[in-house]
């Protein structure tokens, strides 16, 4: 089913971003990249959104009007041919915005120097901030929606077990549990905001292969098919008795969930196992602390001495000296938003907020180890939203 965003969701959004603005003292924000766009519109056409501070936003299309128009429930959708008319929309009504909030994390210089000209009068700002702390919490329609793909998500992963043999390959079994998925009605597009981190559709990862480092700044990468896509699966054959990691996304109706699992054929070198166990002591000891009030840095800070005080600290969130600086991050409509459980990161959980965590132990030349969930903060604690047996996951082969 073709699944439109309730209009309630994106007037309230729409309200929420109004509200920022006059509290960032901007006179309107400048929106077009994709994932905004879906948020406050519903509708991902190409396009710009203005929405100011004060008064009725407009979203002016270039491609497609008509989609646009079936897709957003706001009442102001126009047809452009050029960015040219939204600069002669607002003169006509002699509208000014002496501020303009743009999305200045991910625009090309490029193309925010040709926007600029659109308002060649207003000071430009950064609006990113405003926007991805509203996006941090989720409505319930939007929790319902993630908890519904994690579901999805950890069903897969439970059916990974009877794939996972040895002799089949990392990309044969990515290439099963993907089909699956998409045949479950996974969109096939996670979608990821930082720059030149390209998120693809998970990983499946074995052996000495899943304790590479690679350039993307995950805390297992894989070796990956070419330095063209040099992390994830690669045509490496399973073996027995050796960790495979399986991180996956599901991505359905606009939202994303993530998860992985352990798992292997056969048991583990016990040094394997026991890293393992404390992987799954750092998730129970964040878990501890998952409740409205918190700090995102303070949770990382726990996770981290549990980390330390165990005989692999130095294997912690990458192989040593490549440890990353996180050990979760946000996640909804893209694999990256708000908050990050990150060293010094300062976002205070509240109700609706969503996030992975995703502690990991690597060891070069033998493996790599460890578990992720994706979590809703609730009113009084949280809710895991991808429920699967947190052991080691042992296949048949």
């Amino acid at each position: 089913m073709y699944t439109l965003t309730p209009a309630g969701e994106i007037h309230a959004r729409i309200a929420k971003l109004q509200a920022g603005l006059r509290a960032a003292r901007l006179d309107a924000a400048f929106l077009v990249q994709n994932a905004d766009l879906f948020y406050f519109t519903g509708s991902i056409q190409q396009g710009i959104l203005i929405v100011p501070a004060e008064g009725e936003p407009v979203y002016f299309v270039r491609r497609v009007f008509e989609r646009a128009v079936e897709e957003s429930p706001l009442p102001n959708v126009r047809r452009i041919a050029s960015p040219k008319e939204v600069t002669a929309y607002y003169a006509e009504k002699n509208v000014v915005f002496p501020s303009i909030g743009f999305e200045l994390d991910v625009l090309p210089v490029g193309t925010f120097l040709r926007f600029q000209q659109v308002f060649p009068g207003a000071k430009p700002e950064d609006v990113s901030p405003v926007v991805r702390g509203i996006r941090a919490a989720k409505s319930p329609h939007e929790a319902a929606t993630l908890r519904e793909n994690g579901r999805r998500l950890a069903a897969l992963l439970s059916g990974a077990r009877k794939k996972i043999r040895p002799g089949v390959t990392e990309v044969a079994i990515q290439g099963m549990l993907q089909g699956e998925a998409i045949g479950g009605g996974h969109s096939t597009v996670n979608r990821m905001r930082a720059f030149n981190q390209d998120p693809g559709l998970g990983c499946v990862i074995s052996g000495p292969d899943a304790a590479l480092p690679s350039y993307a700044d995950f805390p297992t990468s894989g070796k990956g098919l070419s330095p063209f896509v040099p992390a994830g699966q690669g045509e490496r054959a399973i073996r027995p008795n050796e960790p495979v990691i399986v991180d996956l996304m599901w991505a359905q109706d606009g939202y994303l969930v993530d998860m992985a699992r352990t798992y292997s054929v056969g048991p583990m070198p016990a040094k394997l196992e026991e890293a393992y166990g404390h992987a799954v002591a750092v998730l129970r000891a964040i878990e501890a602390g998952i409740r409205p009030g918190s700090v995102a840095g303070d949770l990382y800070t726990v996770g981290l001495a549990v980390a330390a005080s165990t005989p692999f600290a130095e294997n912690f969130m990458g192989p040593p000296g490549y440890n990353t600086k996180f050990i979760g991050h946000g996640i909804g409509i893209e694999v990256d938003e708000f908050p990050f459980v990150a060293k010094g990161a300062p976002t205070v959980l509240a109700p609706g907020m969503v996030f992975t965590l995703e502690p990991k132990f690597v060891f070069p030349g033998e493996g790599a180890v460890g578990i992720e969930n994706t979590y809703l903060v609730t009113a009084d604690g949280f809710e895991t939203l991808t429920p699967l047996d947190e052991g080691v996951l042992r296949c048949d082969g």
